[in-house]
């Protein structure tokens, strides 16, 4: 597996969720996001299925660590908590000068609900856009 980062990934998605929105509206943006975490994300649905929590943990470690965000991950009773102090998506398209798409985050929200719900799992997320921050949390209902 290839370790390297291409951080405009971001910009370019941002630019995507804002053609979809204007073009096709809030559904269709949204019902794209869904299958994309139905779709390309399906191999760490699986390992959520197969291993648990920590097949989350292990993913959310890596790319955070990869992209160079200010993150913490820790467990509250039965819920895997990734708190982002600083994401590395935002502060990349800020300080390159993208377009950051009004409804940037609600890309977290949707494809960890797909990933989840595909593993038995949920998920929610509560995110500061305009801070750059937000804390995901995933559980086993």
């Amino acid at each position: 597996m290839s370790t390297a980062v291409h951080k405009d990934f971001h910009g370019a998605m941002s630019y995507g969720l804002t053609f979809l929105q204007r073009q096709y509206g809030d559904r269709e943006m949204e019902d794209y996001l869904r299958q994309v975490g139905r779709v390309v994300y399906s191999p760490l649905s699986r390992a959520l299925r197969e291993r648990g929590l920590v097949a989350l943990e292990e993913h959310w470690r890596r790319i955070f660590t990869l992209e160079g965000g200010d993150f913490d991950l820790r467990y509250e009773g039965e819920a895997l908590v990734l708190e982002v102090r600083r994401c590395p998506a935002i502060h990349h398209m800020r300080q390159r000068g993208y377009h950051v798409a009004d409804r940037y985050c609600e890309h977290t929200r949707l494809v960890n609900d797909e990933i989840c719900r595909a593993a038995g799992y949920q998920a929610s997320v509560q995110y500061d856009q305009a801070a750059g921050r937000c804390i995901q949390r995933f559980w086993r209902p």
